[in-house]
């Protein structure tokens, strides 16, 4: 068993948003095991990621637009 935990940060190391660790199981090492692993975790953490970078670059358009206008 392993254990993941990815950490998003900003270029300063500013901490943004921590995903829950999860834990795979790679079998006795053998790169079969391994590689269906981190293709199950990938489809399982990649959609979270993926909204929260989206939704993170929609807030900083809507700011950058708020001051231009404003």
């Amino acid at each position: 068993m392993v254990k993941i935990e990815i950490t998003l940060k900003d270029e300063q190391g500013k901490k943004l948003k921590q995903l829950p660790s999860k834990e795979i199981e790679i079998g006795n090492y053998h790169l079969d095991e391994i590689e269906k692993a981190v293709e199950k975790l990938r489809k399982e953490m990649l959609p979270e990621l993926t909204r929260y970078l989206v939704e993170e670059g929609q807030r900083q358009f809507t700011e950058e637009k708020k001051k231009k206008v404003g």
